[in-house]
């Protein structure tokens, strides 16, 4: 949430090599941290539910129960890859200075961090299905609209896309582990884990092809069409059905 900040002042008032050589030096600092770090009094022997297995860990992957929860978390981090890499580009093409960007990035990490617990408890009290819903749709709908605002809808836009992130992000988590077979959570948290970094890296590269032969703003409404079609994924009755959270 910090760091967007301290990059974009950064980069206001020096040349872009700087950012490297202080990300550096803020690395060195808190390695030298971790030297002062008490060594551990006791050790703490975990209980793990998991016998590994490559067959356990396939069957996690081909799982129909899972695989639409884990299809929504990839999407949702080709949500974070398209905020975080591609948001910083149009908000330059819109004239802006880095610290400007800077502080729009630090307000979407601002807005999935605090929503998240919110989102919990939310989801407690009503239905985590309908929860995730409304957070998917919030992140792709606000998507589409980036493309077409400035000024401060840009920014209320850029918000309410990282609140659907993070309403999103807590609620598959939970369901998921929630839907893990007997002696098959860590592996399914596993998988879910590879499928969010499987979005992660598909987001970006994605809309880096649509906005290079298309254009910046075609790349983010059709992202977000595709966002708002994934909800197809979650609304079909075998797949809510077996949902008890």
């Amino acid at each position: 949430m910090i760091s967007p900040i301290v990059g974009g002042a950064i980069l206001l008032n020096h040349n872009s090599p700087s950012i490297f050589i202080a990300a550096a030096l803020f690395g060195v600092l808190a390695f030298g941290l971790s030297l002062l770090l008490p060594n551990p009094t006791k050790t703490v022997e975990l209980e793990d539910d998991d016998d590994f297995s490559f067959n356990a860990f396939a069957v996690v992957f081909k799982e129909p129960t899972l695989l639409p929860w884990y299809a929504v978390t990839a999407v949702n981090m080709f949500f974070v890859g398209i905020l975080f890499g591609f948001l910083p580009v149009r908000v330059y093409d819109l004239g802006y200075d880095t610290l400007t960007t800077g502080i729009i990035l630090s307000l979407v990490a601002l807005s999935y961090l605090l929503i998240q617990p919110v989102a919990g408890i939310l989801a407690d009290r009503t239905n985590t299905v309908v929860t995730i819903r409304a957070g998917l749709f919030f992140s792709a709908f606000s998507i589409i609209l980036i493309s077409f605002a400035s000024g401060y809808l840009l920014i209320l836009l850029s918000i309410t896309s990282g609140i659907g992130v993070g309403i999103v992000w807590t609620n598959t988590d939970a369901l998921i582990s929630g839907l893990a077979g007997k002696g098959n959570l860590g592996a399914t948290m596993g998988a879910a884990g590879s499928f969010k970094e499987l979005g992660d890296m598909v987001g970006p590269l994605l809309i880096g092809v649509l906005s290079q032969t298309l254009g910046l703003s075609i790349g983010f409404v059709i992202c977000g069409i595709l966002g708002l079609l994934s909800l197809l994924l979650i609304t079909r009755p075998s797949t809510v059905r077996k949902v008890h959270i």
